[in-house]
């Protein structure tokens, strides 16, 4: 995988340049894009946005909160998505969506110009003749919940007291070159529009990723109840036995977040057993040779789809002992030696990789921290509910949700208040 993602980073194959995702692909407006937005992704600025993040895991518990005094199944993935979608509401545009608690007019829109896109061949989608309008419609409505956050951005950018949102810094370069306010009210069209582009992907695939990690994370501790013990114990040791505390003090120090290695253990083992993403699929230049590491026989690529295929690796009983097996202990720095370099890729490695990976480890690690010890977690699937592989649970593709693998159903639950002191 490194010979085409890191040793040569090759662009993303042709047919995912679909209209909403040129842009990602290839050439130098992805490279420029990369530029832009890479300050407002970077831990530092993420935990300074930890405070802001919090008032929407609050609300996050807070429903956990109803359902576990209702004692009613619900679908976990729904109550993930919430969250996540409000976190990325936060950190990108420095607004509350309050899509938790009320329908939200832009996530709706997106929703449905997801549902347009393809990535693999799907003839009902490439041939309809309504579909390049409805992009352009759908286009329009978030072009217009949108432009006025970012010319805000531009014109108040002095004004913004505390830390800056992922947007605020994608602009600065913009600002500084834009000394006139009142020109600042005039950002050219095409520039808008890529900002806009790359914020509705951020939005697509990033709450997607977090929500299915999450919810399974939740869901694996259930069955792992001392799996569970550990990460409620580092939370303890951290951030203090009272629970009702938690909250203040990682306000009052985000670094908290960055003494919870069991806890990012925890994100990594789920990731590398459910990887969101199945891998990266990427499209050779003419000369491109693939080169097998024992042999040295060398594999003409142009003109095929190289994919890289992560959820195999991640499974791969070469480099994880008991591979179906949830032990986040691999990922301690006890077994770092054990480890084989670049076989944990969920986010793909190299110049390609995901952008928003620190922005998943920062609130998965909130929210956990916020709720693991006040909650259990009980799968509640049917007895004869379908397996895959020994889980009921199992990864699905859904056709109108493109960017990423979600849970059988939805995964249904149980939610169950714990006593803590």
């Amino acid at each position: 995988m490194a010979q085409f993602t890191q040793e040569h980073s090759l662009p993303k194959y042709w047919a995912m340049r679909d209209v909403e995702f040129k842009s990602f692909t290839r050439g130098q407006e992805w490279k420029t894009a990369r530029s832009m937005f890479n300050p407002g992704f970077s831990a530092k600025n993420l935990l300074s946005l930890v405070p802001d993040m919090m008032e929407e895991v609050l609300v996050f518990r807070e429903r956990l909160r109803e359902a576990a005094s209702s004692g009613d199944v619900v679908k976990l993935e729904d109550l993930t998505t919430g969250v996540t979608v409000d976190i990325i509401g936060r950190a990108v545009l420095g607004t509350r969506l309050q899509t938790q608690v009320k329908a939200s007019r832009l996530m709706e829109t997106m929703k449905s110009q997801l549902s347009l896109i393809y990535i693999e061949l799907d003839l009902t989608k490439l041939l309809n003749p309504l579909r390049p309008l409805k992009h352009w419609i759908y286009n329009r409505m978030i072009q217009n919940e949108l432009t006025p956050y970012i010319l805000n951005t531009a014109q108040n950018y002095e004004k913004i007291e505390g830390p800056k949102t992922i947007v605020a810094l994608a602009l600065k370069s913009y600002v500084e070159e834009t000394q006139d306010y009142s020109a600042r009210g005039n950002i050219p069209a095409d520039f808008i529009d890529r900002v806009i582009k790359h914020i509705k992907i951020f939005m697509f695939a990033g709450h997607d990723t977090t929500a299915t990690a999450l919810a399974y994370i939740y869901y694996l501790l259930g069955k792992h109840p001392d799996k569970a013990a550990k990460l409620r114990a580092e939370h303890d040791e951290v951030l203090g036995a009272d629970v009702s505390a938690a909250a203040d003090r990682i306000r009052a120090d985000p670094t908290l977040l960055n003494r919870l290695p069991y806890t990012a253990a925890v994100l990594k083992e789920t990731l590398r057993l459910f990887p969101p993403v199945g891998g990266s699929i990427r499209e050779a230049p003419a000369g491109h040779f693939l080169t097998h590491p024992d042999t040295g026989a060398r594999y003409p690529t142009h003109g095929f789809m190289i994919h890289s295929s992560v959820s195999t690796l991640l499974r791969d009983p070469a480099y994880w002992p008991d591979p179906d097996s949830f032990a986040p202990e691999r990922f301690t720095a006890a077994a770092a030696e054990t480890r084989t370099r670049g076989a944990w890729r969920p986010f793909e490695v190299g110049p390609r990789a995901c952008i928003g990976q620190e922005l998943v480890a920062v609130e998965v690690r909130l929210i956990l921290a916020l709720t693991a010890r006040e909650f259990d977690v009980e799968g509640a699937y049917p007895a004869a509910a379908q397996e895959w592989m020994g889980e009921k649970a199992y990864q699905v593709s859904i056709p109108e949700l493109v960017a990423t693998a979600h849970i059988k159903d939805g995964l249904p639950v149980r939610i169950r208040s714990r006593k803590v002191e």
